[in-house]
């Protein structure tokens, strides 16, 4: 084929195929990070891609992406939490506690992603919503105390 000749047809309907899956897939909106029991469910609306990255390390505790002087990767993050409260749940409970858990996550997490001027949930409101999971009782009075502190924060 020459720089002025056309190239063959099979060649553009592969491309054109590609491209037609490509465009089918949509944009990468996966949240593979939310970890089971969790499902990742429907993407949240996030206002910005930032918050996006501050989701995932709320859930991963993993600072890939995010400024470097504004993110301390590690420990406590959701996926943690969650797998700490099943080991801790009684058997017939843990269905219930991860469902709870899972749905605090996704809320506690989006709050606290917000941007700074209308975020209700703070860092420090983490460590103490942590602080009320680890020094409670049982799993579910933890569950329930957070519930309560985060509706207070956030309305109903």
């Amino acid at each position: 084929m020459t720089l002025t000749s056309r190239p063959p047809i099979r060649s553009l309907a592969a491309i054109a195929f590609a491209c037609l899956c490509l465009a089918a897939a949509g944009p990468a909106t996966s949240q593979d990070y939310v970890q089971a029991p969790c499902p990742s469910g429907a993407t949240p609306k996030f206002e910005d891609h930032l918050q996006s990255l501050w989701y995932r390390r709320f859930w991963t505790g993993d600072c890939r992406d995010l400024p470097v002087l504004g993110c301390r990767s590690g420990r406590p993050y959701w996926n943690e939490v969650v797998r700490s409260l099943m080991v801790r749940a009684p058997a017939a409970r843990r269905h219930a506690v991860s469902e709870r858990a899972c749905k605090l996550g996704r809320q506690i997490g989006f709050e606290w992603t917000r941007p700074r001027a209308e975020r209700r949930i703070s860092t420090p409101d983490l460590k103490a919503l942590n602080t009320l999971l680890e020094k409670a009782p049982d799993v579910e009075a933890g569950l329930t105390a957070v519930e309560a502190r985060v509706g207070g924060k956030t309305g109903p």
